[in-house]
């Protein structure tokens, strides 16, 4: 049984280097990489020649257009998807392989992503965020694109939609979840992932994000949650703040003054749930822009609708 690692990318040779650079050290030598390229700029097609992946292009402009393109083009049986900024674990693709070996009803199969050694105070403040949510038990809600596995069949029946902006594979897991497909989260199964490194990329995060959880959320209404709906209160109550600002001190306290209990509640909220205590100093800035920008990307996510590259 043959595998295709798939990785989209554009743009981001150094980091597909240390990608490529760390599967050639995977137990399991049956497989192809497949970097699907959104015609990048920079040395990705040098670096991908120079580890032996087989090179393609993308022109949907967008991941999941990446994503589909990699399921056509790959010639494994099980096709895995990774992001061009992970590592893995030296047995990441032996344990896939065994997963789809000994369950041929097994349709997709996949686990976390963790935080890499040496990663910085920031991003390890980061990671915080995704250890006090936790994770919802339902399998297509909770696989993630970095390191999630398909049954090619499973592709051929529900395929990427290649015009989603984001959270592309939340949206097929819940289309493949209708159909009754087999679905695996095995929180041993991990990939090294490495979070944003600063506010400015924080900030496009999240704005896309929100962007895309609209568009999503549209197509599968029954996702949307209160972690969708919390970002659009501290949305407004900023910025009625800063608009009252000019005109009186005394509104413009007990708005902003709102808006602080809301965000130094649900810091403590999240620190207490990760326990990441030492992160505090530099937590509630990430949650400030975290959350507006999430609120900012769901209101123009309303207003219209446009691709995000990746």
């Amino acid at each position: 049984m043959r595998l295709s690692v798939i990785i989209p990318t554009k743009n981001h040779a150094p980091l597909l280097d240390e990608c490529l650079s760390s599967l050639s050290r995977q137990n399991f030598k049956d497989f192809e990489v497949v970097v699907v390229d959104g015609h990048s700029t920079d040395r990705t097609a040098e670096v991908a020649k120079k580890h032996g992946a087989r090179l393609v292009y993308e022109d949907f402009g967008t991941r999941a257009g990446a994503c589909k393109v990699g399921a056509e083009s790959a010639h494994g049986e099980i096709l895995v998807y990774t992001d061009d900024d992970c590592t893995f674990p030296t047995d990441w693709l032996e344990k896939i392989h065994r997963a789809f070996s000994e369950d041929p009803e097994l349709m997709v199969y996949g686990g976390e992503d963790v935080i890499p050694e040496g990663s910085s105070y920031f991003e390890r403040t980061l990671y915080q965020f995704d250890l006090a949510r936790g994770a919802p038990r339902d399998p297509s809600l909770r696989l993630r694109g970095c390191n999630v596995a398909y049954r090619r069949e499973a592709l051929e029946k529900e395929n990427f939609d290649p015009h989603l902006g984001g959270i592309e594979e939340t949206e097929l897991h819940c289309r493949m979840a209708a159909r009754g497909m087999k679905m695996i989260f095995d929180p041993f199964l991990f990939v090294y992932h490495r979070r944003r490194s600063g506010f400015l990329p924080l900030f496009k995060r999240m704005y896309s994000n929100g962007r895309d959880r609209v568009q999503v959320v549209r197509l599968h209404p029954e996702l949307l949650s209160a972690m969708d709906l919390l970002p659009l209160l501290a949305l407004p109550l900023t910025l009625i703040a800063l608009f009252l600002l000019p005109l009186s001190p005394m509104p413009f306290l007990l708005w902003m003054g709102a808006a602080l209990v809301y965000f130094l509640g649900k810091s403590v909220w999240v620190t207490v749930r990760s326990r990441g205590f030492r992160y505090w100093p530099l937590l509630l800035p990430v949650l400030v822009v975290r959350e507006l920008s999430f609120g900012l990307g769901v209101v123009r996510g309303r207003i219209g609708r446009r691709k995000v590259t990746y």
